[in-house]
């Protein structure tokens, strides 16, 4: 089985044939998954973090290109914490990796946090923008009341029109 580096490293697919190849081994060898995990979980929260502060200052082009790197160690992450759920744990707490990757678990617990909070924060803030503008059209669209010749209310221009026109959205986000 590669090195933990080998397994980031080579990307996707290196990753991908590395997890097969312990899966299909009859006893993989669980120090090498530990220390896969652990640097996958490292890896995985240098990332979280960096997303997290490309959110603060909305760096649209950094957070798209950290996409790749989150949704490959993700799946990673997935893939390694499942097959070390199915080896022999007094085995895998034996690990000289073990305590590292426990060590890592409190920053990467922290940085998923974070990074939901930001993202949430933002998908709030998005729906707010959304909801704002399309009150606005909604108003546009709406039919002027005025007053008639009579002296009552009634609808300016004809029934079922659409009046095409500017919207304004005047709203505290």
């Amino acid at each position: 089985m590669p090195a933990p580096t080998d397994v980031i490293t080579a990307g996707q697919d290196g990753l991908a044939a590395a997890i097969r190849a312990a899966a299909g081994r009859q006893d993989p060898e669980v120090a090498t998954l530990v220390a896969d995990l652990a640097h996958v979980v490292e890896e995985l929260t240098r990332i979280l973090e960096e997303e997290t502060a490309a959110l603060a200052v909305k760096d649209m082009d950094r957070m798209r290109a950290l996409q790749g790197d989150k949704q490959r160690l993700g799946r990673g992450y997935e893939q390694l914490y499942a097959l070390l759920g199915r080896q022999d744990q007094a085995a895998v707490r034996a690990t000289p990796d073990f305590e590292r990757l426990g060590a890592a678990a409190p920053r990467f617990a922290e940085a998923v946090k974070e990074n939901l909070r930001r993202i949430g924060a933002a998908r709030s803030l998005n729906e707010r923008i959304l909801g704002a503008v399309r009150n606005a059209i909604v108003r546009a669209q709406a039919p002027t009341t005025v007053y008639g010749a009579n002296g009552r209310t009634c609808t300016a221009g004809r029934a079922g029109t659409i009046r095409a026109g500017a919207i304004s959205v005047n709203t505290s986000i």
